[in-house]
């Protein structure tokens, strides 16, 4: 198989010949390809370079073109600090600072955004060294998410109780946005869409703040994607149940490792509905374990969710830049090794 059929066929919950392998690989992927952190995040061109050494040299069946949050964020006015080389670019000024501020943010035009139009040379380059032979995500932040990179997370949490009509303002506007940045990402050639709800958890939101303030918009966004979906949410009590619901969601993405819904649970529960995502820790194991330390927990999610297909291997989370090669080009040994169909 190729590595985008091996992926969609895991993704419509069937098994490739092998279970497919990716990661949430952003700066790691300009680190291990000799690319810094800021010609990563801001030419197309590297973007593309680094996402193809991991197909070409790490064996990923997903590439993962983007870099950092400031890079949608900016279009709504917010400002990114680029940082040394082995640090991820962070917000350094919030576009919201009080909360009558979410009625002056406006809806961007994708083509006028840096950060945007950096993702989309990277996919259509992608797109045109590999056509159809790898499987390319487009990258964006649910509207919630994409909220707390507008104004600090903590003031947005507040916002939540004390004012959630001018919130909702602001992510109404927020969600037009969404959708044109959307529309970019498909027209560039993306083959599904990595959409990180990562608000979604019970440290942040209780889920009936969640379902009041967040769900509808989720969901405006989410009926207007045409490609297959993959849903990211992090933090250790993730609302798996409800998002798992979510239209025309293929996949979902949480740190199974670190929190108490592990992939085997998640499989017996959902398992006949979405392809999981997941088994692999990206800090304790991929930074601070050994290649044998990869190995072994490879195996380990292979067996607890492979078996019937719907299962891909992935990093729970962003995957550390310093991460050594070694450790990333295990992922796809191991499922060379314990992944090939049919798994015993």
């Amino acid at each position: 198989m190729t590595s985008k059929k091996r992926v969609l066929t895991a993704l419509n919950l069937k098994e490739p010949d092998r279970v497919p392998v990716g990661s949430f690989a952003t700066q790691v992927a300009g680190k291990l390809a000799g690319i810094n952190v800021i010609d990563y995040a801001t030419d197309g061109e590297k973007m593309a370079i680094a996402q193809r050494y991991l197909f070409e040299k790490c064996g990923f069946d997903i590439l993962f073109p983007f870099s950092h949050v400031g890079m949608i964020a900016e279009g709504w006015g917010s400002r990114v600090q680029y940082m040394d080389a082995d640090a991820s670019p962070v917000i350094s000024e919030y576009a919201v600072k009080r909360d009558e501020d979410w009625k002056k943010i406006e809806p961007f035009d994708p083509e006028s955004i840096d950060g945007v139009k950096t993702i989309v040379k990277a996919i259509r380059l992608l797109k045109e060294w590999f056509e159809e032979e790898v499987f390319i995500l487009g990258v964006m932040f649910s509207p919630i998410t994409s909220a707390t990179h507008i104004a600090p997370l903590m003031n947005v949490l507040k916002q939540v109780k004390r004012s959630p009509d001018l919130l909702s303002i602001g992510l109404e506007t927020i969600t037009e946005s969404l959708i044109a940045e959307e529309m970019a990402l498909e027209d560039a050639g993306a083959d599904g869409i990595f959409l990180a709800v990562t608000r979604a958890t019970g440290e942040l939101l209780t889920r009936k703040q969640y379902e009041t303030i967040a769900k509808r918009w989720d969901e405006k966004l989410l009926n207007r994607i045409n490609l297959p979906v993959i849903l990211h949410v992090c933090g250790r009590e993730p609302f798996l149940d409800m998002i798992v619901d979510y239209p025309h969601v293929k996949g979902i993405n949480w740190w199974d490792r670190g929190t108490r819904y592990s992939l085997r649970d998640i499989k017996y529960r959902f398992g006949d509905r979405v392809c999981l995502l997941g088994g692999i820790d990206q800090t304790r194991t991929m930074l601070m374990g050994t290649p044998k330390d990869v190995e072994n927990e490879a195996r380990d999610a292979i067996e607890q969710a492979a078996i019937g297909g719907g299962f891909i291997l992935f990093s729970g989370c962003d995957l550390p830049v310093s991460t050594p090669l070694k450790k990333v080009q295990m992922l796809a040994l191991a499922s060379q090794k314990y992944g090939k169909y049919p798994i015993k």
